[in-house]
């Protein structure tokens, strides 16, 4: 059998095949740097996602939270105005209840006081030597105001003069002095008694079967805080009655029968006159006292026909 002996030259196949395995490392080189690529793509998109839920729930949740702070603003607008209603009220009250404690509280004061002069006076008509005797031993022994006056009439003779003299002027101080105290309370009274006089109705100008008296009272009306369409009353009156209550409930009843005019300009001049007479006496800084002047010019109010 005859032998072949063939030779193959294999140089381009293996030109082909390096140049297929360079391509090759060069594929699996991009295919890393691709994958590389995705892995960063992915990352930076997924941190941009969580970044933007993150700033869309913060923004949401502020929202909320700004909408809920102004509606509790609101509600706490709303319930300040109730308090400060319920504060009026009370002070209202609480000027009431005062003005009743004191008109009771003067009233059994003066009860008590009737009462304990009474029975001082049982008392003394019961023991009457030994009352008698007690106010001789305090005029004569304890009463300390009489008791420099008295030495210059109980002086001895051997007394010197000069103590004599001394105690006589002293006594005379003393005299000066009481009669001033009782002269000025003369004059007070005499002013009291003029200023009550001024103000009361004369006897004369009024038939004693009439039961007609005057009494001063402010109607006052301010429109609630609360609904606009309504109006807050009170009736001021001045402490001369130990029990305003019935004058106050009979104004409120006929107040709206009540016929209101305009204050006469004369009689709102007068009154001017004396408010800045007051402001001048009482107001120590002069911007307030422009201020009240200012208020009271911008103010007006009505009085009762006649």
């Amino acid at each position: 059998m005859a032998d072949f002996n063939i030779t193959v030259d294999t140089t381009p196949m293996a030109r082909s095949v390096d140049t297929a395995g360079n391509h090759i490392v060069g594929v699996n080189a991009a295919v890393v740097a691709m994958n590389a690529a995705v892995i960063a793509a992915e990352k930076a998109s997924s941190k941009t996602i969580c970044k933007n839920v993150d700033n869309g729930f913060f923004m949401l949740v502020k929202s909320q939270i700004s909408q809920k702070a102004v509606a509790a603003y609101t509600e706490m607008t709303s319930k300040l105005v109730v308090l400060q209603q319920l504060n009026k009220s009370l002070d209202r009250v609480k000027q009431q209840m005062e003005g009743d404690y004191h008109s009771i509280a003067k009233r059994y004061a003066e009860h008590f006081n009737s009462l304990n002069k009474s029975l001082e006076t049982r008392v003394r008509e019961l023991d009457r030597p030994a009352m008698r005797l007690a106010e001789i031993r305090k005029n004569m022994i304890f009463d300390r105001l009489k008791d420099d006056g008295s030495m210059l009439f109980c002086a001895s003779s051997e007394a010197l003069p000069l103590g004599q003299t001394a105690f006589a002027g002293k006594l005379k101080q003393k005299t000066r002095d009481t009669m001033l105290t009782l002269s000025e309370s003369i004059n007070e009274e005499r002013s009291y008694s003029e200023k009550v006089d001024s103000i009361l109705i004369k006897r004369e100008d009024y038939s004693d079967d009439s039961d007609l008296r005057y009494l001063p009272a402010i109607f006052f009306a301010t429109d609630s805080l609360l609904n606009p369409d309504d109006s807050i009353e009170s009736v001021y009156t001045t402490d001369v009655m130990e029990n305003s209550g019935p004058l106050v409930s009979e104004i409120n009843r006929v107040q709206n029968d009540l016929l209101w005019t305009a204050l006469d300009k004369d009689e709102k001049d007068a009154i001017r006159r004396e408010f800045m007479a007051l402001c001048e006496k009482e107001a120590n800084e002069e911007r307030l006292a422009k201020e009240m002047l200012r208020m009271f010019d911008a103010s007006s109010w009505e009085v009762l026909k006649q």
